[in-house]
């Protein structure tokens, strides 16, 4: 994501409309794709972003300026996507990981086909280890911050990644051996 104009941060600061709606319409897309890894569909993922732009907007006075910017507002996006999954128990991943085109050497046919080999074993794991497995690996959270956001132990969630590696693993040697 590009760097926000100042001028667009200074009137989100003065609660100006057309500014904020500049910082929506700038962000919009990125967090959309970020959402859409937790939603089950793209309706609860514009719901999940829709929800964190307005915790954004409303705190927007509160961000001192001592970090970036897009930092602070990524953290408040993944804040509201966990919500979402505590809430809805029927948790799965839909939308293809950013990562997988990013990858040496991929065409974008094999980028597509590993996307989506890698998304339905994704969909594949249990609830719990499938949301650590994206906090942890994907979002880089570490384990104290994955239990604090799922109210799980520490504990708890290095078991869960554990068992997704295995579950992963398990699955793509199933997958070679075809």
């Amino acid at each position: 994501m590009t760097a926000i104009p100042e001028s667009i941060l200074e009137g989100c600061r003065k609660k100006e409309r057309r500014a904020q709606e500049q910082l929506y319409r700038h962000c919009y897309a990125p967090f959309l794709r970020l959402c859409l890894r937790y939603a089950e569909c793209p309706a609860d993922a514009a719901d999940i972003l829709n929800k964190a732009f307005f915790n954004i907007l409303t705190k927007f006075d509160q961000f001192r300026e001592e970090g970036n910017v897009l930092g602070w507002m990524k953290r408040i996006v993944i804040h509201a996507a966990v919500d979402y999954v505590r809430a809805n128990r029927r948790f799965r991943y839909h939308s293809p990981m950013e990562v997988a085109a990013d990858l040496p050497g991929a065409s974008t046919a094999d980028a597509t086909l590993l996307e989506n080999d890698l998304l339905a074993l994704l969909r594949e794991l249990p609830f719990t280890s499938s949301a650590v497995f994206n906090l942890f690996v994907v979002e880089g959270y570490s384990h104290r911050e994955v239990g604090e956001l799922l109210g799980i132990s520490e504990a708890n969630s290095k078991w869960h990644l554990h068992h997704a590696r295995k579950l992963l693993q398990h699955k793509l040697q199933q997958t070679a051996a075809l």
